[in-house]
């Protein structure tokens, strides 16, 4: 056997050797690939999933929202009402409790006066 014949059988068993080195990568990366993909579809299905749950949350909340404002509004509108009556109750009991007071410390006075006490 000479140097060259030598040379090709290296070469040769360096070539099987590189070849199935980069088969068992290649299978590796295939079957890693595999499990990537299985992961990702069961991801995209709980995501979607949990997404339509979301968006009943939403759904939801909005309504909840609508209905709190409504409240807030009939308690704006009761709360104004409130506030003009006590206006009107204000103005029709103030004078006339007043007048009643200055009345009753006036008769107290006179009353006074008139028994000789100052």
């Amino acid at each position: 056997m000479s140097a060259a014949d030598l040379a090709a059988i290296i070469a040769a068993v360096t070539s099987l050797v590189a070849v199935a080195a980069l088969t068992v990568v290649l299978l590796r990366t295939a079957r890693v690939l595999r499990e990537a993909t299985a992961a990702l579809a069961d991801v995209r299905t709980r995501a979607v999933a949990d997404l339509d749950a979301a968006a009943g949350a939403v759904h939801e909340a909005a309504g909840e929202v609508a209905r709190v404002a409504e409240i807030l509004d009939a308690a704006e509108a009761i709360s104004s009402r409130v506030d003009g009556a006590s206006r009107a109750a204000y103005v029709a009991l103030s004078r006339p409790v007043i007048k009643t007071a200055a009345a009753a410390t006036g008769a107290q006075r006179a009353a006074r006066r008139l028994r000789g006490r100052e």
